[in-house]
């Protein structure tokens, strides 16, 4: 009989033992095909978008830019070129990179330098017509760094031809919580970032400029909080449940004391004369 029991015992533990295999190799398997998923949506390098560039060097098409062509008057006076005039409208970028060139479709255009943009259309354009268009490209649009931490304008925020980290600082503007001797300009990246420490108090009272470094597109601006702006901080985020519930408590009572007086329960004066 206690043969009979361990044996017994052995198989149900040789199958429990089965069963969890099964289940480590199914979990192992999910996990390793959303780990390739994930890894297959990561980028190498860049900020991750699909137009990448120095817009304060050489300005390119952008998401959220439009793009307007310059075409000579005599072009559209030739045969088979009266379309043309519809490149001189300014057109946003599709959504799927595209700009559509009249004559022959959706062309993508996206992160395309102007004098890019104006060479593939003259070539798109040499297709389907019998002579060349000197034609010129215009990109305009708004560019965008980001400033986050202690500032009084979060987000993106416009970035202007030749700013400055000084400039983006008063741009943006700190709150009284900002500790200006350590701001931190990051240039995000997937490959190599880069995080630059700089005294910007040092550069306001000095005017030792040597760390005022010219902001590009994506830039990241974040100001930190002192230490006793950090403990405020603290505070704050410890105080916030306690007046969510202060200001519900409040709200129901203001709520349950209009209900009364219009259901004639209190008959309170508000007004004596």
């Amino acid at each position: 009989m206690t043969n009979d029991s361990n044996t017994t015992y052995c198989c149900v533990t040789a199958v429990l033992g089965r069963l969890l295999l099964v289940c480590l190799a199914t979990l192992a398997s999910c996990g390793s095909y959303e780990d390739k998923r994930i890894r297959e949506m990561k980028h190498e390098k860049g900020f991750g978008s699909r137009a990448n560039g120095d817009a304060t060097r050489e300005n390119y098409l952008g998401g959220f830019d439009v793009v307007q062509f310059i075409v000579p008057p005599e072009a559209l006076l030739m045969p088979g070129a009266e379309q043309l005039a519809a490149l001189g409208v300014p057109q946003p970028v599709g959504i799927d990179g595209t700009i559509y060139v009249p004559l022959v479709g959706p062309v993508y255009a996206l992160g395309k330098t102007e004098a890019e943009l104006a060479a593939l259309v003259r070539t798109q354009l040499r297709t389907v017509l019998q002579f060349d268009v000197d034609l010129q490209a215009r990109v305009q649009g708004t560019k965008f760094f980001y400033a986050i931490g202690e500032v009084q304008l979060k987000g993106p925020i416009p970035i202007s031809p030749d700013l400055t980290l000084i400039d983006a600082m008063f741009k943006s503007g700190w709150t009284d919580l900002a500790n200006l001797g350590r701001v931190y300009l990051i240039r995000p990246d997937a490959e190599h970032p880069l995080v630059v420490d700089v005294n910007l108090r040092e550069m306001l009272t000095t005017g030792y400029t040597a760390s005022n470094f010219q902001i590009r597109e994506r830039d990241i601006l974040y100001v930190p909080p002192t230490f006793l702006g950090m403990l405020a901080r603290l505070f704050q985020r410890l105080m916030q449940p306690v007046a969510l519930a202060v200001r519900t408590m409040l709200g129901a009572a203001q709520i349950t004391f209009a209900y009364d007086v219009l259901t004639g329960k209190s008959n309170r004066l508000f007004f004596r004369f």
